[in-house]
């Protein structure tokens, strides 16, 4: 399989334009839905705190300095938020079209060293790759990073081939902005890529050529934006107060602590826990449904490189396996960690399926494939009887639209292999048609936080608003009036003003007998992940907690 294949006749196309149109009409669908974790909204408080002062430069919260992330992914939200204003799809209309981006640059790049069909099931794993289509609806900053990996990887490919200021220009550009988005790490994926397409193709010479040092100080200048930034706010302020200490140095953190601290587990922020096992049982589910063609086909590349078989490239297998093996060792490890790899794992396991659309048949595809759908086809069923049975009206067109596009794609398909490759795509976004359709707007009545600021919206939208605790950050960003937090002793003081309280703060008012004025009372789940008494409908209430909105004082105002 090479790029100089002939490609598919329009008919042979067409089932898979189809599955693809309904990919990123899928990837795309949870854009209005509201945040139901706190990443994004904490996200979204920074933006728009950078939106509404035009600091640009200081990234505030809660009236404080705030040195996590790097600005990049900050300054897109606060942009789309000036232009389309405050609100949910406006903090996610941007990393949704990062994310196309990277399927745009996974096609290319898949294209430059494999045949048509290859691309498509390339960009069609990654489209319904599970933790990439969770993460379009439960937005962080991975799409951003998927778009701008993928580009860089592509533009310093074709650098790699033939020096072209534009390639080179966007490359660089491209590496920064991912930089400035999740800290200086980014150069591992992007440069082992970029190393171990030399050095297995025995090609030392061409590391030392002068382009690269080029592209060094470009990434270097374009990158001066976020060291500027963080000088202005931190280096040029040592009395401020970060971490619990002064003298920080943003820059330092930037370049040190931001990544690498945390992989050594000497930063600032440290976790006590971690498994070098833990991406390799979490990719089960987090790139289902494809996981097990990906080790599969994994295993086979590397049996490949050993055997000295040469291969068309070798930027996909050293971009993501090294960067595995440095997640993998680190003590901080989050599941939506490896997404940034996806795209890297779709061309992997894109071969792999293309041979065996070749062969027209193996054992160990047919077995996987249909039990994985069946698998989840089986799951969702019995998740809807013991989670939503009142859901039928949404539950029940799913299943017919996944019938008549299962009559299609076998109607219209050239051969079994491709049907069943067709079919695992439509599962996989008939599962996260019903999460977005059921499962996430079930779950959002559940959050207190968010019916608390839409009930302050609608029935007191000028009134001073006070948060007597660390509640959810989706209060803040949705309560569309500033919110203040305080202790429930300083908002004491506050006569009248509206407050939101727990059950603690509640309980802790009666017992002293402090008078206050209950004006209404929220059912909040507290967690982020669905525990299993929450998911089944009869145990549901013993999972919750409150929220209430009082008033201090015997009287209302």
């Amino acid at each position: 399989m090479n790029s100089s294949a002939s490609t598919l006749s329009a008919v042979q196309k067409r089932p898979y334009i189809v599955v693809l149109v309904l990919a990123v009409l899928v990837n795309i669908a949870g854009i209005g839905i509201k945040y139901f974790t706190d990443d994004p909204s904490l996200y979204s408080v920074l933006a728009r705190n950078m939106a509404q002062s035009n600091n640009f430069t200081d990234l505030i919260y809660h009236g404080k300095d705030w040195l996590d992330k790097p600005h990049f992914p900050f300054w897109i939200a606060a942009l789309s938020f000036k232009l389309f204003g405050i609100n949910t799809i406006a903090y996610k209309l941007p990393a949704l079209l990062f994310f196309l981006m990277s399927v745009v640059y996974t096609y290319k790049l898949a294209r430059k060293f494999y045949d048509q069909q290859t691309a498509l099931i390339a960009i069609l794993i990654l489209l319904t790759a599970q933790h990439a289509l969770m993460s379009n609806t439960d937005v962080r900053a991975e799409p951003y990073i998927m778009g701008l990996l993928m580009g860089a990887v592509y533009h310093f490919y074709k650098v790699k081939e033939r020096f072209g200021l534009a390639d080179i220009l966007l490359a660089s550009l491209f590496t920064a902005c991912a930089v400035m988005t999740k800290g200086i790490y980014l150069l591992i994926p992007v440069g082992s890529a970029i190393i171990g397409d030399y050095l297995f193709k025995k090609d030392i010479k061409g590391l030392f050529h002068w382009k690269w040092l080029l592209a060094f100080v470009l990434v270097a200048i374009f990158t001066l934006p976020e060291i500027y930034t963080l000088y202005i706010q931190f280096d040029l302020h040592p009395e401020k107060v970060v971490f619990g200490k002064t003298g920080i140095s943003g820059i330092h953190w930037f370049l040190w602590d931001s990544q690498f601290g945390r992989f050594n587990n000497n930063s600032f922020i440290k976790n006590t826990h971690g498994s070098i096992f833990f991406f390799l049982h979490t990719l089960l589910w987090a790139f289902a449904p494809w996981m097990l063609l990906f080790y599969y086909a994994l295993v086979r590349h590397i049996g490949k490189m050993i055997k000295g078989i040469k291969l068309p490239e070798y930027m996909t297998i050293s971009g993501s396996v090294v960067m595995l093996l440095i997640f993998s060792v680190s003590k901080f490890q989050l599941p939506f960690y490896t997404n940034i790899l996806f795209p890297f794992f779709a061309i992997i396991t894109a071969g792999f399926v293309r041979e065996v659309f070749s062969s027209g048949k193996n054992k160990f595809f047919t077995i996987a494939q249909y039990g994985i759908a069946g698998l989840l086809i089986i799951a969702v069923i019995a998740l809807n009887f013991i989670f939503a049975p009142e859901r039928l009206t949404v539950f029940l067109p799913l299943c017919i639209l996944l019938a008549g596009i299962t009559f299609y794609i076998y109607k219209n398909t050239a051969s079994t292999p491709q049907a069943l490759f067709l079919l695992t795509c439509c599962v996989s976004l008939w599962v996260n048609a019903y999460l977005m359709g059921v499962v996430y707007p079930t779950l959002l009545t559940f959050k207190g936080d968010l019916h608390a600021a839409e009930y302050i919206n609608q029935h007191h939208p000028n009134e001073e608003v006070i948060a007597a605790f660390n509640v959810p950050n989706a209060f803040e960003f949705y309560t569309h009036q500033p919110v203040t937090f305080m202790s429930i002793d300083e908002a004491a003081k506050h006569n009248y003003a509206l407050i939101l309280i727990n059950d603690d703060q509640k309980a802790a008012l009666q017992n002293n007998n402090t008078p206050f004025q209950l004006i209404k009372a929220f059912n909040n789940y507290p967690n982020e992940n669905m525990t299993l008494p929450f998911i089944i409908k009869a145990k549901r209430l013993s999972t919750l907690n409150h929220f209430f909105l009082v008033r201090l004082g015997s009287t209302a105002k």
